[in-house]
């Protein structure tokens, strides 16, 4: 009550909940930005060293491997916003971690949709572009265009073609998926 009589004695309205929730988005926008930033550069760094250094056989299954991750995060991402909360609440209440964490996961079905979606699944994807045009500069060094054009038009395909199928799976079992996944944060995260 003294910090209300406060900010009204020095001519300031206290915050609203408008003003927080500004700051919050605001917040959750530049926390967005910096971890897409090193994400982006660490995963950039570590394709780049294993595309020019390492056997080509790893550089492909590191290449199919980001492509399977984005499919995955993008699964995840679309069955968090799709999940129904109450199930995971019921398992809450009898005290069960999995259902606390999935509680937090549909809760924060914004967040966790951006950071699975749009964080993980657009940088892998921009990442294995960029990988796929430089196995194709390794490989070929007549024609490049041709063969780095159709390599990284076969990666979008894939990539693409993995999330459409991945989009019902993840709509129909997206209760099944977010206890998964609240299970393996229980591994994780005490």
């Amino acid at each position: 009550m003294s910090i209300l009589k406060k900010n009204n004695e020095s001519g300031k309205e206290p915050p609203s909940k408008k003003d927080a929730k500004k700051k919050s988005r605001v917040r959750w926008v530049v926390t967005a930005f910096l971890v897409s930033f090193v994400i982006s550069a660490v995963f950039s760094v570590a394709m780049g060293e294993v595309t020019a250094n390492a056997n080509i056989v790893v550089a492909i299954l590191l290449l199919l491997f980001f492509i399977a991750l984005g499919i995955l995060f993008d699964a995840v991402g679309l069955a968090v916003a799709t999940a129904d909360a109450s199930p995971f609440h019921s398992m809450a209440a009898r005290r069960l971690r999995a259902g606390k964490k999935g509680v937090w996961l549909v809760a924060n079905s914004d967040k966790v949709s951006s950071v699975c979606n749009d964080i993980v699944g657009d940088i892998c994807g921009v990442v294995t572009g960029a990988a796929g045009a430089a196995i194709v500069a390794k490989l070929f060094a007549d024609g490049a265009f041709w063969y780095s054009l159709a390599v990284t038009s076969l990666i979008s395909a894939m990539t693409v073609g993995g999330k459409a199928a991945c989009k019902s799976f993840a709509m129909k079992h997206s209760d099944n998926i977010v206890m998964i996944v609240a299970k393996a944060m229980c591994l994780f995260r005490k």
